[in-house]
C-alpha cells in the first residue's frame, strides 16, 4: 500500500506540472481565462499529491533518516495549505468577485506584490525546503536514485523565492518574465517527478522500514 500510494501521488504530481506547464505556455501567446483557473486547480491538486509522495518517501527511509523525512512531510503540509488557500481563493472570491474591490486586490494572485502573490511565493518556498529534506532520506542505490536524490536536494535552492517579496524591488506585471521563469521551474521540476514514479515503481514491497 506505502508504495502504490507513493507511485500513484507521484503520478498526480507529474500530470500536474505538465498541465501547468501547458497553461504556461498558452499564456505566451494570449490571456484564456479557461487555462489560467486550470492552473490553479492543477497547482492545488499538485500540492496534496506532493505531500502524499513524501509521505510515501518517508515509509522507505532508514531510522537515523526519520528526522529529515518527518521534515520533509510536515513542511509539505504548510506548503499545501499556503497553495491551497491562495489557489482556492482565486477560483472562488477572485473568480466571482464577491468582495470589495479594493480587497479584490489584495486577493488577486494576478496582482504582483499583493499579499496572496505574496503567499504564494512563500508556500513554494517551503516546498522547495520540503523536497530538500525528502532528498536527504532517498538511499542512492542505483542511478536513478542518485539522480533523484541530487534533484530533489537541489531543487532546495528554489526557497529563495520566499524571500523575494522582503527584498524593496518595484512590483510590475510588465511582460513574460514571470511566465518564463515558471516554465523553467517545471522543467526542473518535471525530471523530479519522472524519477519518482521509476523509483516508487522498482521499490520491493518487501523493503519497507518501519511506517513513521
Amino acid at each position: 500500500m506505502n508504495r502504490k500510494i507513493g507511485f500513484i501521488s507521484s503520478i498526480v504530481v507529474c500530470c500536474s506540472i505538465a498541465i501547468f506547464l501547458i497553461c504556461l505556455v498558452v499564456a505566451l501567446f494570449a490571456q484564456n481565462t479557461f487555462t489560467e483557473n486550470l492552473s490553479y486547480g492543477v497547482c492545488t491538486v499538485l500540492s496534496w499529491g506532493w505531500v502524499a509522495t513524501a509521505c510515501g518517501y518517508s515509509c522507505y527511509t532508514q531510522k537515523e533518516r526519520y528526522a529529515a523525512a518527518k521534515i520533509g512531510v510536515a513542511i509539505g503540509v504548510i506548503y499545501a495549505t499556503i497553495i491551497s488557500i491562495v489557489y482556492f481563493t482565486q477560483l472562488t472570491t477572485v473568480l466571482h468577485k464577491s468582495v470589495d474591490e479594493k480587497i479584490l486586490q489584495a486577493f488577486s494572485f494576478t496582482s504582483a506584490g499583493s499579499w496572496l502573490f505574496n503567499l504564494d511565493l512563500l508556500g513554494y518556498g517551503l516546498l522547495a525546503i520540503s523536497t530538500f529534506f525528502v532528498g536527504l532520506t532517498i538511499q542512492t542505490e542505483t542511478k536513478i536514485d542518485k539522480a533523484l536524490k541530487l534533484l530533489l536536494m537541489l531543487h532546495g535552492i528554489f526557497c529563495v523565492c520566499m524571500f523575494v517579496p522582503i527584498l524593496p524591488l518595484p512590483a510590475t506585471n510588465q511582460g513574460n518574465g514571470g511566465t518564463i521563469a515558471l516554465i523553467g521551474w517545471c522543467l526542473f521540476f518535471l525530471p523530479i517527478c519522472v524519477l519518482s514514479i521509476l523509483h516508487f515503481k522498482k521499490l520491493n514491497t518487501n523493503a519497507i522500514t518501519e511506517s513513521l
